[in-house]
């Protein structure tokens, strides 16, 4: 029975130690396949790329840097009007994004429609002539506020958001004190385009939307969109478009080629070309500006302005990380939607891979 039991014990104790042998065996080859291989977690397809020049590993590598971001919500890139990539992280081609104060660049654009079609006569009209300003305080300095002014966020009105929450938003901004004489200095404020939305729906008797989803929207086919508005009905013109990722694009596009969509010119070229002048500069890549590369930059009309490698560069920027980038020159455009919990540090990555990076892989076109 004792020679029996110390059988029994030695078979128990090897195979207890071939189980240890085959458990580290296991262990050990996991090591080696996980240090050897690496499955990637994105697939980069790129379509109707024609430039043989173009660096395709190169922009693989960017993309797939930027795809990983964690607030990342979708991106997309067209090139000589051909969409040749995107990826939807969060959503899909339907899903509708706040694009924030892009916005604004579309209140620009519908600047742009109003004077090609002669509705306002000059940039230098002040708002006195659509709004009765003597129903405001201190309306002697207010009546010298102008359409460049707004366009140019150079009106002096303070960038007070709670306009959107009032009864009277237009009452509730125009009440206020101006921070200084208008044209004197430039500050950026979502209230200021805000009158600029009342102002056009005074010029046009159309709210922003109805104006921009007339001669703007439909032509190129944007239909899926919402635009947020005021206690009284008025277009927000501080925020609130939602506009799907490749609207974006389209967007973009629009603007890449001067205005002109397919065989039809929307928007003039000079409108294009005067809106996205550099009219203000100022240092960036940091603080409330890690939306822009580290440089100086610029704004004009509603877009922002930037030199990338000596060729200009305009965005359309929206909180939290919302850009339509285009580069006329190269034909390209690039949008990204984000999270709007997205931080300081992300959208300087995003700066980074995008203008320093991406951007430059591009060859310009030749036409």
């Amino acid at each position: 029975m004792i020679r029996l039991s110390t059988k029994i014990n030695a078979l128990k104790n090897i195979l207890a130690t071939i189980i240890f042998l085959l458990f580290l065996s296991s262990c050990e080859d996991k090591e080696v396949a996980s240090s050897d291989t690496k499955n990637p977690l994105h697939e980069i397809s790129l379509r109707n790329i024609i430039d043989s020049t173009l660096d395709v590993n190169l922009l693989k590598e960017s993309l797939d840097e930027l795809i990983e971001l964690n607030y990342l919500r979708a991106v997309a890139i067209s090139y000589n009007d051909q969409l040749i990539f995107d990826y939807f992280k969060i959503g899909n081609e339907e899903q509708r994004y706040p694009v924030y104060s892009v916005t604004k660049s579309v209140l620009s654009a519908a600047f742009g429609l109003a004077f090609d079609q002669n509705l306002i006569d000059s940039e230098d009209t002040t708002i006195d002539s659509f709004l009765n300003i003597f129903n405001y305080n201190d309306p002697e300095i207010k009546k010298t506020i102008s359409v460049k002014h707004l366009l140019s966020m150079q009106s002096g009105i303070r960038d007070d958001t709670n306009y959107i929450r009032r009864a009277e938003p237009i009452k509730y901004i125009l009440d206020q004190d101006l921070l200084y004489a208008p044209g004197k200095f430039w500050n950026y404020s979502s209230a200021g385009t805000h009158i600029l939305s009342a102002v056009f729906e005074k010029i046009t008797n159309k709210t922003p939307e109805v104006f921009v989803n007339e001669h703007l929207f439909e032509p190129l086919g944007i239909e899926n969109y919402y635009w947020e508005v005021d206690a009284n009905g008025l277009s927000n013109g501080g925020w609130g478009l939602h506009l799907t990722l490749h609207d974006m694009i389209k967007l973009g596009r629009l603007y890449s080629n001067d205005g002109k969509w397919e065989s039809r010119q929307l928007i003039s070229s000079s409108w294009v070309d005067r809106s996205t002048l550099k009219n203000q500069f100022f240092s960036s890549g940091s603080g409330s500006w890690a939306y822009l590369p580290n440089n100086e930059s610029g704004y004009g009309y509603l877009w922002w302005i930037n030199n990338i490698n000596d060729s200009k560069v305009f965005s359309a920027l929206g909180y939290g990380g919302q850009y339509i980038i285009i580069d006329k020159h190269k034909k390209l455009v690039i949008a990204i939607a984000s999270k709007e919990s997205s931080t300081n540090s992300y959208r300087k990555k995003i700066s980074s891979i995008v203008f320093e990076d991406i951007i430059s892989i591009f060859p310009q076109i030749n036409e």
